[in-house]
Formats: structure tokens, sequence, C-alpha cells
């Protein structure tokens, strides 16, 4: 018998390599075909697999003999190379001596593709460049003849290579496969017949390229959502330890307890069987998780959008989120700038929910036990830009921001899910690390989701999510009917002290004389406000967040969390 290992390779590359939304949409669900196609290509064949692990981009099963591996590799590869152009897939095979595979055959199967992989061409080598052929617009790669698979004429006044066009295509096919669950869902019932308008509208305003500068002469109108979308969000949200659960099967099959185990995995945790059942079945539930987290966290931005038209007199606008990337441990959504924290937050409680009531996940949290099972955790960040900002800055950003809340999020013993975000409108700075290095020492960013583990530390870092909501709340005069508004313009003068403070060097004069104008200025502020407004915000440094954060959430969901 022979294990065999089809995944798919560099997918950032893939499905990030266009500024075109439609082109991320499209390829981030063709990446998610190579499950169904290996089923079918096997059924094809008449191949008999006994299936070990199904994830998207990944696909391991044991099939009988090594012809059958050859056979099942080359056809899955021959279909993603036909109807995914530009996708890279690949697969290997090992033998074993049956069904029954051990973590020693998983980590063999593994290196095998490593090796592969080193001695391989990229997926770009497909597509030679030479001087004679015309660039297609956005790629590196050369154009192709317009297929019309997207059948609107104005495609075809413009040089798409056949990448895009593919991509482009299979964007439709992602938003019916979402649209099939959120219709069968019940938090959707009173929305449902907006919501496949809302997605191509939402696409449309979302891309850059919808409007071009030739829209205007030849009569075509913008998106009615456009003119709303001033400001965007990249949201990334990546779970915490998946991939350390996933290397290390065995210590996770042992933390959950015996009847529990077979109860859900149907057999004992002895049992040959017992690690590609294991397996499988982790797979679908983190998929469900995610999924499902997903659509909760959509649903309620339902509800907060639809709040916010009425507040405004306005007819119900579209829902305002756009997944880009649903699969494995990951999402990646675009949304309208204020929706970006409240669809995190959303998320991640559903995300912790989920996962805790799950009954494996349950036991493989950070903070789990046999006696006491709990939430997986999830780190997000959002990169809040202009919308013609270059999407594959805002999402390197984005990754970025979930980097530096797992730093938070993973400390030893405080384990919980994180939340932060950037909005980067009037800086020329692109870098990462630069940008968020400007204002380390005093933000209350990166965000807990919840107290879990959050002790005082002398830093700002790691403020509770709700108690920064309740400072916001009284920072934009929403907490009592007497008690003010914090001014914005002293607000703003606090923030620059703030800047200044940090620029000058510990223990010199000017800091010092900078923390005493710090500390007059509030003093005067309480006097002026009153105590009741600044015992809420409880320190001046809240201030560089809360005047970002009071423009950037609905008033909507703030009366909500306030009350």
């Amino acid at each position: 018998m022979h294990l065999v290992m089809l995944e798919t390779n560099g997918n950032q590359r893939f499905v990030f390599s266009s500024p075109r939304q439609r082109e991320n949409i499209g390829a981030s669900y063709l990446l998610t075909r190579l499950a169904p196609w290996a089923r079918q290509e096997a059924d094809k064949q008449g191949i008999e697999v006994t299936p070990v692990s199904e994830s998207s981009g990944k696909v391991i099963a044991v099939v009988d003999g090594q012809d059958d591996a050859r056979a099942l590799i080359s056809a899955v590869t021959a279909r993603a190379l036909a109807q995914a152009p530009g996708m890279d897939v690949s697969g290997v095979f090992i033998p074993v001596e049956n069904a029954d595979v051990t973590e020693e055959d998983l980590s063999h199967v593994h290196a095998e593709a490593a090796r592969y992989g080193l001695n391989r061409p990229p997926a770009e080598a497909r597509f030679p460049q030479t001087p004679y052929l015309r660039r297609a617009q956005d790629s590196a790669l050369p154009a192709a003849p317009f297929l019309g698979l997207e059948r609107k004429r104005r495609d075809s006044e413009r040089p798409w290579s056949l990448t895009s066009q593919v991509k482009r295509a299979c964007a439709a096919d992602a938003r019916r496969r979402l649209l099939k669950i959120a219709q069968n869902d019940p938090r959707f019932e009173s929305i449902k017949e907006r919501l496949a308008r809302d997605l191509q509208q939402l696409e449309d305003a979302f891309d850059c390229d919808t409007a071009p500068p030739e829209a205007a002469h030849q009569g075509r109108a913008q998106p009615q959502s456009a003119h709303r979308l001033s400001k965007i969000a990249v949201v990334h949200i990546d779970g915490n330890g998946v991939g350390a659960m996933m290397s290390r099967l065995g210590e996770s099959m042992r933390a959950i307890p015996r009847r529990d185990f077979i109860a859900q995995v149907h057999c004992e945790p002895q049992s040959p069987r017992a690690l590609r059942l294991f397996l499988l079945k982790i797979n679908k539930s983190l998929d469900t998780a995610v999924t499902t987290a997903f659509l909760t966290a959509w649903a309620k931005v339902a509800q907060w959008a639809d709040a916010e038209s009425e507040r405004t007199g306005r007819p119900p606008a579209a829902v305002p989120v756009v997944p880009i990337l649903l699969g494995g441990d990951d999402l990646t959504v675009l949304t309208e700038g204020r929706y970006a924290l409240p669809f995190m937050e959303t998320y991640l409680k559903a995300y912790e929910q989920r996962t805790r009531e799950d009954p494996l996940l349950g036991y493989l949290g950070p903070r789990s036990t046999t006696e006491q099972p709990g939430p997986m955790t999830a780190a997000a960040g959002a990169a809040i830009v202009p919308r013609p900002f270059p999407f594959h800055l805002a999402y390197t950003l984005s990754e970025r921001l979930v980097s530096a809340a797992k730093g938070i999020g993973k400390t030893q013993g405080k384990e919980c899910s994180t939340l932060t975000f950037h909005a980067l409108f009037d800086s020329t700075i692109t870098d990462a690390a630069e940008l968020l290095a400007g204002y380390a020492s005093f933000t209350a960013r990166p965000y807990r989701l919840t107290g879990v583990g959050a002790q005082e530390t002398g830093s700002l870092q790691g403020s509770v999510w709700g108690k920064m909501l309740g400072r916001t709340v009284a920072f934009r005069g929403m907490m009592a009917d007497d008690v003010p508004a914090f001014p914005k313009t002293r607000a703003a003068r606090i923030r620059s002290l703030l800047s200044r403070r940090a620029a000058a060097g510990p223990g010199t004069k000017e800091r010092e004389d900078l923390e005493e104008t710090i500390r007059v200025e509030w003093a005067d502020a309480g006097r002026v406000l009153g105590d009741r407004l600044l015992d809420e915000i409880g320190d001046p440094q809240y201030l560089f967040d809360l005047i970002e954060l009071s423009e950037l959430l609905p008033a909507s969901y703030l009366e909500e969390k306030d009350s």
C-alpha cells in the first residue's frame, strides 16, 4: 500500500498576486476544490482510496499500489492544470504497511513532499515570457485570448491573463457556494433576498477596477455602495496552535478522555485506525468552527449595518462583508472600515464558543483539561486603509498585525484570543514593522478578547476589549446625559504630547517636561469635564486608541455593547 499526499503550494502568491478582489475570491475558491477533485478522479480511475486527511489545500489518502498512486496524482494535477491555471498542485507517495497510518508515516510523507518541492519548477514556468508577448493587465503573466467566461463585454477590451480570466469566473461559484450556506441559516432569514445582490454589488465596490477612468464618459455608473467605501478594512484571522496540534497528533489524542474519544471517533484510542479517524474528525470540526464563526459575524454586521441605515434614514445598505479566503483555520475578509473591529470581536467569540462546545476541540484548547473543556483561541488583525490603497500591502500589514496579536495571546499561562488594528490614512510609510513601532509605547493594542490571563503589568498593551469599549462609549459622550464627550481638540493635543514623549530619550529633561505637561493637561481636563469621565477613561495614554476607536466604531455597535 502507498500513502499519497496532494497539496497546493504558494497559496498566498496564487490568491493575492492580483490587486483585483474578484480574482482573490475566485483563487481562494479554487484552492478548496482540491479535495473534491481528488475524490472525483479516484472514482473515474476506479482507484480505491482510504482517506486520511482532507483540509483546505491538502489531501492525504492511502491507495493499494504504486500504479494507483501515480495515476491519482497524475489525474488530479492534470485537472488542476486545466481548470485552475496558475495554481500549483503537487503530489508524492511513500510505501506503508497498511491503511492504519502512524505519525511516523505522516512525517515521512511530508518530508518526501519537501524534498520533491526543492527540485520542481514553479507554476509561473508554465507561462514563459518572451519579448513579443503582450503583458496582461495587473499581472506578470502574458495576456491570453479572451474566453468570455464572465460574459462581460468590457472584459473583452482588457488584456487579461488566462489565470485571471479563470479566477474571475470562479468568483461567481464562490459566491453561490456562500449563499447556499447562508440561505440555510436562520440568522439570515430576513435578508436572504438581499444577499446575492449585496455580494455582487460589494465585489464591484471593493474592486478598484470596477469604475475605470473611461467609465464616466461611457455612461457606466458606479455601484450604489461605492460612495460609502471611503475606507475599507482587510481583516485576517488565524487560529492559535492549530499547526502544533496537527504536528503532535498523538499528544492531542491523549488529551481527550477515553469515553469522549470513543463516542466521537468510534474506536478505541489504541486502535490502529485511531490516528486516521481522529485526523479526519478534527479537520471537519475545525472547518465547521471557522464557517460557523464567519456566518455569526456576518449576520451581526448585517444587523448593525441595518441599524445604522435606520439611524440615518437611508435605505438598507449592502451588508459590508466580502470573504476573500475561507478555509482551514484562517480567514481573510474585506469589510467597510467601521465594521472591522465589530466583525473580529464577534468572530472570535463565536469561534471560542464553537470550539469549547465541540466534543473533541474542547479538550485541545491552551487552557483545557480533561475535567474542564475550554476554547481554542485565535488572533485577528485589521488594516484599515483608503479604498484605492494597494491590496497586497494592506494584506501584508494585516498579517503583521496578527503576528503582533499572537505575541500577546500565546503568552504561556495567559493564552487568549486577541485583536488589533492599524488605520493607515495619511502615512507614506508602508513597512509594517516601522508603522507599528511608531506608537508601540503608548497604545493598548493588541487587545485581549476577554480578561482571561490579563494582569496588571504596567503596560497598556493587552487591555481587555470590553473595557476599551466602555472607555470609547465614555469618550464619545454616550455614557450618560450629564457626562460630556471628551473634546477631540484636547485629545489630539495629548496624543501629540504622548508621541513626542515616546521619541524623547528615557531619563532626559525633555521627557520629564513632557510628562509634566501631560499631567497638567489631564488634571485640567478633569476640572472642566468632571471626574466621572476621567475615571471611566482611566489614563491619558488611552486617548491615542480612543480617538481612532471613536471614529471607527458605529454607534449601533457601541449602543448594543453599552446596554
